[in-house]
């Protein structure tokens, strides 16, 4: 050791060190696999599309955008837009829903879902009567629902607007937000098609 001086001992220790940490850290970079490029294929039903962005639109009030990121198919849908020109946002009736806004697992429900037995009811918090003449109300329910004849049996949405998918991933019990369904491609019934006005 006194042959080479504590200052070379020092400078291969160094070396020896630097080596090391390289043969090391070479190891761990082989080891490293890339996350994979985002890709929603598989999770996203035929009818749904991802949002441009918050709408621009002047006329509307309410800003959905949150929920839009995931559920663009109904950002031009009329319930939505019509709704959202009285700043009326999608918040206001299936709850804030941040834990749903926030899962890419999609497990998570939003807080409030509605049964078909619920439709009514919950449109009925802020639309207590029709504001058509009956006539016309009759009219347009037997024009878009031949097949339901009982009229204790239809339900808003069956005349108004299609507030629904036609294909979903994920299916939760309505009532107890339980996850029933996880697969792509399910299929649902068809929602009535509206005639050109479809707000009444």
């Amino acid at each position: 050791m006194a042959k080479y001086g504590l200052s070379s001992v020092y400078v291969v220790s160094v070396a020896v060190m630097v080596f090391l940490t390289f043969l090391l850290f070479a190891e761990w970079e082989t080891n490293v696999v890339a996350a994979p490029p985002l890709s929603l294929d598989g999770l996203l039903g035929d009818d749904e599309r991802l949002s441009d962005g918050p709408s621009k639109s002047k006329e509307l009030k309410a800003d959905n955008f949150i929920c839009l990121v995931c559920h663009g198919n109904f950002e031009e849908e009329p319930l939505v837009v019509t709704h959202a020109k009285e700043d009326v946002s999608c918040a206001d009736c299936h709850g804030a829903s941040v834990a749903h806004a926030d899962d890419e697992d999609h497990v998570i429900p939003p807080e409030k879902m509605f049964d078909r037995a619920d439709v009514d009811k919950m449109c009925g918090t802020c639309h207590d009567m029709h504001d058509a003449p009956a006539r016309k109300v009759v009219a347009r329910w037997q024009e878009r629902c031949p097949t339901i004849t009982d009229p204790r049996k239809i339900a808003c949405t069956d005349c108004h607007f299609q507030h629904r998918m036609t294909t979903r991933t994920v299916w939760w019990d309505r009532k107890t937000g339980k996850l029933v369904i996880r697969k792509g491609g399910q299929t649902t019934k068809p929602a009535p098609t509206p005639a050109v006005d479809s707000n009444m």
